[in-house]
């Protein structure tokens, strides 16, 4: 025990240490992983429900035959087809978009790449 310093042999301790402790975490997770595959297969009927059928006639009453029931629409009032108030709600928000557009700045997509 001579030959080797002790600050190997403390590194040597530590590196078992967190090794242990890594395989113990990996075995419970294992396990934790097991017991939920468990518990979803008890979960699982044995017998496979039939769904029920559905008719494929559709049912007509018997009092609008003939009769078309037209959807009625609500009617749309748009004055314009992009609203400035759609956009931004109130004033703040506004102020808010203003801030965040003076600070990020202009779009420098189609600039030459400057290397500063």
């Amino acid at each position: 025990m001579n030959s080797l310093p002790t600050e190997l042999i403390y590194v040597l301790i530590f590196v078992a240490i967190v090794l242990f402790q890594y395989m113990t975490r990996g075995l419970r997770q294992q396990a934790q992983q097991e017991s939920a595959q468990r518990e979803r297969l008890s979960k699982v009927p044995e017998e496979v429900e039939e769904p029920p059928e559905a008719s494929l006639v559709p049912s007509v009453a018997v009092g609008q035959f003939g009769r078309t029931q037209a959807p009625s629409a609500s009617p749309a009032h748009a004055r314009r087809r992009f609203a400035r108030g759609s956009l931004m709600a109130t004033k703040r928000e506004m102020q808010n978009a203003v801030v965040i557009a003076v600070i990020l700045g202009p779009c420098r997509t189609y600039e030459p790449h400057d290397s500063r």
